[in-house]
């Protein structure tokens, strides 16, 4: 007897998802939220946090808050791509337009310091929770296999003990 075991290799499962506004909307192409280097960078987070104290007394001008760095985070893994996002800035006291193409940086600067970026951020982790959730279950469909555990033990019947009649001569 053999075991057959399916290899699943990690997939890169992302989408094109519209965010609207009022003002206007944008596409951004999103990973599912399993995507392993962004779950990486939330250890990394956490990490820092921890290892880092609590002196703060002590000033240190690289050090980034943790909501900070979970921005970061979305922004470097979750975004894959964007169409539409143009930034408005203030150059030599006029306000200049420019259509920004996706790079880390740029998203770390949309979500961080742009007007609505915790609504972006917000809207992208509940994209990015949607898109692995059909990824699982599309994965879980192929497998044939539920989402839920298997149970490998076999079930054993326990043989009763039973007193004989028998008499002694």
């Amino acid at each position: 007897m053999t075991l057959k075991v399916g290899i699943v290799r990690s997939s890169e499962v992302s989408k094109w998802c519209v965010f609207e506004t009022v003002d206007g909307q944008a596409e951004f192409k999103i990973r599912g939220i399993g995507y392993k280097p962004f779950q990486v960078a939330l250890e990394k987070a956490g990490n820092q946090i921890s290892s880092k104290g609590y002196d703060v007394m002590v000033k240190d001008e690289n050090s980034k808050l943790y909501h900070e760095l979970l921005l970061d985070a979305a922004g470097a893994h979750l975004i894959q791509d964007w169409k539409g996002i143009v930034f408005a800035e203030i150059v030599e006291g006029k306000s200049v337009e420019t259509e920004k193409p996706y790079t880390p940086e740029n998203a770390s600067k949309l979500l961080n310091l742009g007007d609505i970026g915790i609504v972006i951020w917000s809207f992208i982790k509940e994209q990015a929770q949607k898109i692995q959730e059909e990824a699982d279950k599309d994965k879980a469909t192929i497998l044939g296999k539920s989402s839920s555990f298997i149970n490998t033990r076999k079930r054993m019947r326990r043989k009763r003990r039973t007193k004989s009649n028998k008499s002694s001569s």
